[in-house]
């Protein structure tokens, strides 16, 4: 009776646990395109936009009809084009912030690299003095060098400061204008 009641009882584990087939990657990221769909709205592409042909000009270039203005004097007539997005007190917008913050970088950069370049020029001319054994070398050609390379140096630093002052001045001419502090980055 046991057996009986056990072989049931493994006919029917049987029976309930089949195999499931999972669903494919495929599957899923088809449903959520059709799910993405059914949420979307209309989506504009290029192809839905209508061309815009270029006006072809009637008059010849350079002959201006009765009552119209030449091209240049329409452009002079026209205030300059204010930015579209938003400025400063003074009107300059993030592109005029931007731009002297990445010249005031690069001036920084150029400026330590050009005291890197002298300082590499100090020690090599260092090297120089105690390696060489001539007097005449040591005493009268490479002091005068050496000299000449520490006034570059010390040059180049003051101009590694100006440059960072530069930047400096900068954050605080945007700070006092109320420009955006991302501005500056």
């Amino acid at each position: 009776m046991k057996t009986l009641l056990g072989m049931v009882l493994f006919a029917e584990l049987f029976l309930i646990a089949r195999p499931v087939p999972a669903q494919s990657v495929a599957d899923l990221a088809r449903r959520e395109r059709e799910r993405r769909k059914e949420l979307a709205g209309k989506v504009y592409t290029n192809l839905d936009l209508p061309t815009a042909t270029a006006p072809t000009p009637a008059t010849p270039a350079g002959e201006v009809k009765a009552g119209e203005a030449k091209p240049d004097e329409v452009s002079a007539q026209q205030p300059a084009a204010r930015p579209a997005g938003p400025t400063d007190n003074k009107g300059r917008d993030e592109k005029y912030w931007r731009s002297a913050f990445q010249a005031a970088r690069d001036a920084v950069k150029s400026a330590e690299d050009d005291a890197r370049i002298a300082e590499l020029k100090v020690n090599d001319l260092n090297k120089q003095l105690m390696t060489q054994t001539g007097l005449y070398n040591r005493e009268y050609r490479l002091a005068g060098d050496i000299e000449a390379a520490k006034t570059a140096l010390d040059q180049s630093r003051l101009n590694v400061g100006r440059a960072k002052q530069k930047i400096a001045d900068l954050e605080e001419e945007l700070r006092r204008s109320n420009g955006l502090p991302g501005w500056a980055s």
